[in-house]
């Protein structure tokens, strides 16, 4: 493995137009969005190449997101005297679209950058492209939404929130849509659903299970399911189409090991991750690392003792990769939890952020000073 920080970038300690740790990294092509808690949105261009270094990285354009004030507003409300402790309760995604609307004028696909965290306890809509303000949608829940995911397709967007709930979007199209609603149970429409017209999302599903505000989300389309995380420790799986509920489960906190979650409370959720084998894999506020299988059954436990921020799974190495307070990547063997390797990048601070680019070629890494880092294989 090899690991480069490129000198050139918007942010960092040497840059003062653009301010504020990592927050979110997303890659699209071979193009690198790199999102700061000042919401700039960092666009930068990743390519392979043949000479000594893997690849060719170049600065694109660093913008203001349109509703930035709008969070900030919010982070005040909760007391954060800094952007760096407002990193946490901020939550983004890039969606696809293919609606015809103001943003192309055609039906061809788009891209849409989803975002939460404001004050007004909104989803936010932006156009990648500008980062026009496109959608403003309450999302139907009580209260702050705390987390979101969007699936490989940027179809389907989830949301957790502090009402113990998790609501399934249908993003910016229809025909999917009406597929779900009208072919599957219904759930949560009603009446609702006329609050959304027009808008270029549709609520089909309000997800129950959870006596505690929602921490962490994960969403896999081909297995169909939806997994989530909450604070008083319970694990609920449900199905996406129809919005059933599978079953539930928590690690036992004296245990520690997966029961139902029928009884008593659990340890905090911090991460969820899906694999397409047919099992996840679940960070815990104490530090440990779970494999359990969609049916429940424990597989593996290991203590990795570290507060992380982010945790991909990679289906080709079969392993799962954390960062967090250590400044170290880590990756870990999804058959036995071993550590197969680490990237030490703490010079950088925290890690903040992960992301996989070129069809997980590519590991870009984001830090609390607002670099970026990308990890390579360096082949035999």
């Amino acid at each position: 493995m090899r690991c480069d920080t490129p000198k050139k970038q918007f942010g960092g300690p040497k840059n003062s137009s653009v301010s504020g740790p990592i927050i979110s990294i997303h890659a699209l092509g071979e193009y690198i969005f790199a999102i700061h808690s000042d919401f700039t949105i960092c666009t930068y261009k990743l390519t392979h190449s043949r000479g000594s270094s893997p690849f060719h990285f170049k600065t694109d354009r660093a913008r203001e997101l349109e509703s930035k004030d709008m969070s900030f507003c919010h982070a005040r409300a909760k007391g954060y005297d800094d952007e760096e402790h407002h990193q946490q309760d901020v939550s983004f995604a890039i969606a696809l679209g293919s609606n015809k609307s103001q943003v192309t004028g055609s039906s061809d696909p788009y891209h849409l950058l989803i975002s939460s965290g404001y004050f007004d306890n909104c989803v936010k809509t932006h156009s990648l492209d500008s980062l026009q303000l496109l959608n403003s949608l309450n999302g139907e829940h009580r209260g702050h939404i705390r987390c979101l995911e969007v699936d490989d397709e940027g179809e389907i967007l989830v949301t957790g929130g502090e009402d113990a709930t998790c609501r399934v979007w249908i993003v910016d199209h229809d025909s999917l849509a009406y597929a779900i609603t009208d072919g599957f149970v219904k759930s949560s429409l009603g009446s609702s659903n006329d609050a959304f017209e027009g808008s270029d999302s549709s609520h089909v599903h309000t997800l129950l299970g959870h006596v505690t505000p929602v921490t962490c989300v994960a969403i896999c389309t081909k297995l169909d399911i939806v997994i989530s995380g909450s604070q008083g420790g319970s694990i609920c799986i449900h199905n996406i189409r129809s919005g059933k509920f599978i079953r539930s489960m928590h690690i036992d906190s004296t245990t520690k090991e997966v029961k139902e979650s029928c009884s008593g409370y659990g340890i905090p959720v911090t991460k969820l991750a899906i694999h397409i084998d047919g099992y996840f894999v679940a960070h815990l506020c104490d530090g440990s690392l779970y494999v359990i299988t969609i049916n429940g059954q424990q597989l593996l436990r290991t203590d990795i003792e570290e507060n992380i921020t982010s945790m991909i799974v990679c289906p080709k190495s079969d392993s799962v990769i954390t960062g967090g307070s250590m400044g170290c990547v880590r990756i870990w063997k999804l058959s036995d939890l071993s550590l197969q390797c680490t990237v030490d990048v703490k010079k950088h601070g925290s890690i903040t952020s992960l992301a996989f680019a070129h069809d997980s070629e590519f590991l870009c890494i984001g830090s609390s000073n607002g670099l970026l880092s990308v990890v390579s294989r360096i082949p035999e």
